[in-house]
């Protein structure tokens, strides 16, 4: 597994004000002012957010396809769908302002439970697609839809999509195999990786401080998370007990220890959360700095 130097693109910018635009208004304020490592450099700032939707996107996205009214022909959809917590919708706000799209609410008796992001009009997919081909995807699921996906648009038949649904994954257990003899962990990876934490990652400071992060089937994805941030700890397995006939095996990691939590402060501390996620983040902060100063005073 080898690890690549971070891109300077994803670097901090060295000055800056308050980016401009609705881009800034929705962004955190320690993310868009001095004190945050994107500060007034819009392009840095856009840069981040690319690889940062595909991470979350791979965690938390769905990619399907939907039939015209006649019935004859077929049109991609991406849509996530999250929580609904004021962080969280301001975080897909902030993704609808940059890729396009729309914001959907789900409500279950009469409250609303789930915020969503939907790109329908197909140049909005084809400027996410563009985004998947710039920053491409790492799980093996993801892979598959997202071939599927691009080859329905291609032949552009509704029947198609019917005769080929079932069998898109077929190829998964190959894209496993390779992936986990031959990944290489990408220069995007930080922000990918925080992406994907606002979907699948853990923060825990209850008793001790620990990072916890799972997937299904894919083990080479928690390997890299682990490697990417110094960590030597055991890769664990656990059958999915509630699906039992996919064969599923769910992969768990949890991180923790002086030096690999340094390394994980540091990180989400260049590369930010922008959802609910930092809230459980900013808890774990200050469990961190608390110890950190009560060492430092004994």
């Amino acid at each position: 597994m080898t690890k690549h130097n971070l891109d300077k693109h994803f670097m901090p910018s060295e000055e800056g004000d308050r980016p401009q635009g609705l881009l800034a208004d929705l962004l955190p304020v320690s993310i868009a002012t001095k004190r945050g490592p994107l500060r007034n450099d819009r392009r840095k700032l856009v840069v981040y957010l690319e690889p940062f939707f595909v991470g979350l996107f791979e965690g938390n996205g769905c990619l399907y396809m939907r039939k015209t009214k006649n019935g004859k022909y077929s049109y991609g959809v991406l849509q996530i769908d999250l929580k609904f917590l004021p962080e969280n919708e301001a975080m897909l706000k902030m993704i609808a302002s940059h890729f396009g799209g729309t914001i959907q609410y789900e409500k279950k008796g009469g409250v609303i439970t789930k915020v969503k992001w939907l790109a329908i009009a197909q140049k909005t997919v084809e400027d996410c697609l563009s985004v998947f081909e710039k920053y491409p995807f790492l799980t093996s699921r993801k892979i598959c839809q997202l071939n599927h996906l691009k080859q329905c648009i291609k032949l552009n038949t509704w029947g198609y999509h019917l005769e080929t649904r079932d069998s898109r994954y077929h190829k998964q257990k190959d894209i496993i195999k390779h992936y986990k003899a031959n990944l290489i962990i990408p220069p995007y990876f930080g922000p990918w990786l925080s992406g994907f934490t606002e979907a699948e990652g853990c923060f825990r400071s209850t008793h001790r401080l620990s990072f916890y992060i799972s997937q299904n089937d894919d083990w080479y994805i928690l390997n890299a998370i682990k490697t990417y941030l110094g960590s030597h700890h055991k890769v664990g397995v656990h059958k999915d007990s509630r699906r039992p006939w996919l064969g599923t095996v769910q992969y768990r990691v949890s991180m923790s220890g002086k030096p690999t939590i340094e390394n994980i402060v540091n990180h989400f501390s260049q590369f930010p959360l922008l959802g609910y996620k930092k809230i459980s983040y900013e808890s774990f902060c200050q469990f961190y700095f608390a110890q950190s100063n009560l060492k430092t005073k004994a």
